[in-house]
């Protein structure tokens, strides 16, 4: 990520901003209790010390513009994508149709990607990257992106991910962005997060899927303060930590066989981004069932250090083991919880688009000790 040098923006930061970022609003007299709207949560409820040391930061302290924020491409409303796996126990994919894939989202990826790159931009001080990003947001809003036609099942997973990792690129901004432009933006995530609770349901076996609804769900209400959608991503978390086994397995990702350490480590990461949404609004959702999610993460690691035990469970030779990005929970992890992560875990840094872009950035802020 190219970074330029941060310089002190000439004049004070717009004082609407600084009102929305403390949740005080216009005319309030010091000392008065807020009060919140009925059937929202506060967005910044939560932010404390540094995450919200920095979003002042990067208020007050912002490079210059690098270059003109360029229109968005036009949204992409329908989403063509079919199942690729073609194995009984969903271990083999078809390459020709991950491919076909590939090409038919190539448009909505790209982006989704420059957004989220714009946000991480943000972070890093560069405030004309929030405003070009928040412009791009917008402009897919008024469009109805990703809220036209599914082709598929497959088509309807990959609008979840997406929502999950555009709603948490828009955390990162969203005490900067206009307030025309958040209420169309809180307007279209609101909508998605129905459109994927709605697709999901409630299966009867819940597996890594459910999680990732979850987590879309958790990301838009902490951003929108949609009750709703915290509902039902509370209502996800806490199933989940049901399902996990006492030797920290999840049996329906054991029965993924030669992908079951890849898909615990899937399931995972929306869990372990649930609980770090839940501390954004000082929630402690690591907590629930007596630390459940530790005896998964725990299980994780180990296979992530040694796949045989995975193997073996599975009656598999061997296991596919998870890298890149998708580890990208460890940022978070480690940080909370140094004494239960040992040295031999990779470090990062970690990207993946569907947690929210740069993890080792966002942890740094969201994870400070």
């Amino acid at each position: 990520m190219i970074q330029t040098p941060k310089t002190a923006v000439q004049g004070p930061c717009p004082w609407w901003r600084l009102r929305w970022l403390t949740g005080t609003p216009k005319g309030t007299p010091k000392g008065t209790p807020k009060e919140k709207p009925k059937g929202k949560q506060s967005f910044l409820t939560g932010f404390r010390g540094g995450a919200l040391a920095l979003l002042l930061s990067a208020c007050l302290f912002a490079s210059p513009a690098s270059a003109a924020c360029e229109d968005p491409p036009s949204p992409v409303r329908d989403i063509i994508a079919d199942r690729f796996y073609v194995a009984t126990a969903k271990s083999a994919a078809e390459n020709a149709i991950v491919a076909r894939n590939r090409s038919a989202l190539a448009t909505l990826d790209s982006t989704l990607n420059n957004i989220l790159n714009m946000t991480d931009r943000f972070l890093d001080g560069d405030r004309e990257a929030a405003t070009c990003a928040a412009k791009w947001l917008a402009a897919w809003a008024k469009g109805g992106a990703m809220l036209g036609h599914m082709s598929s099942q497959q088509a309807e997973v990959e609008r979840k991910l997406r929502t999950a990792g555009i709603a948490v690129g828009y955390i990162k901004i969203r005490p900067v962005v206009e307030p025309a432009e958040r209420a169309a933006i809180d307007a279209w995530l609101d909508s998605l997060a129905d459109n994927v609770t709605a697709d999901q349901g409630w299966p009867k076996n819940r597996n890594s899927q459910v999680y990732w609804s979850g987590f879309a769900a958790g990301a838009v209400g902490t951003a929108t303060g949609t009750k709703r959608h915290l509902d039902y991503a509370r209502q996800v978390y806490e199933a989940a930590m049901t399902d996990i086994a006492p030797d920290g397995t999840l049996r329906m990702e054991m029965m993924r066989r030669q992908r079951s350490l890849f898909y615990h480590n899937y399931a995972l990461a929306p869990l372990v981004m649930l609980a770090e949404l839940g501390r954004l609004r000082d929630e402690d959702w690591y907590a629930t069932a007596d630390g459940a999610i530790h005896r998964l993460a725990s299980r994780t690691l180990a296979g992530l250090r040694d796949p045989r035990d995975f193997a073996i469970k599975a009656g598999e030779q061997s296991v596919d083991v998870p890298k890149g990005g998708l580890l990208g929970w460890l940022a978070f992890y480690q940080r909370r919880f140094p004494d239960r992560v040992d040295a031999s875990v990779p470090k990062g840094p970690f990207r993946y688009p569907w947690m929210g872009g740069d993890l080792s950035l966002l942890a740094k802020i969201w994870a400070r000790s």
